[in-house]
């Protein structure tokens, strides 16, 4: 039996690399705490949609977040700006 989070009407707004991430936090009776992260990046023409992930269930509100910070970060890594990260040699 699946366990689908009741939203709590918790929402957050943050930046991180310069996207906009809409965090909503849900609760099931038993289960635990998760997050919805939506992730927006781009303006006008250079806006390429967004993405969307869940955590899993975690016994606290601050566990869920902080698992789906991680996930945010680790996708947003991926799409990193390889212009602005090239490394330099120092001989």
């Amino acid at each position: 039996m699946e366990h689908s989070p009741r939203p709590t009407d918790d929402q957050k707004d943050i930046m991180i690399g310069g996207c906009h991430v809409h965090l909503t936090y849900g609760q099931a009776a038993g289960v635990g705490w998760t997050v919805r992260a939506t992730i927006r990046c781009g303006t006008g023409d250079h806006h390429p949609g967004e993405q969307s992930l869940v955590t899993e269930a975690f016994d606290s509100r601050e566990a869920a977040e902080h698992d789906a910070l991680e996930h945010v970060s680790e996708l947003l890594g991926n799409n990193t700006d390889r212009s602005r990260t090239r490394v330099r040699n120092w001989s």
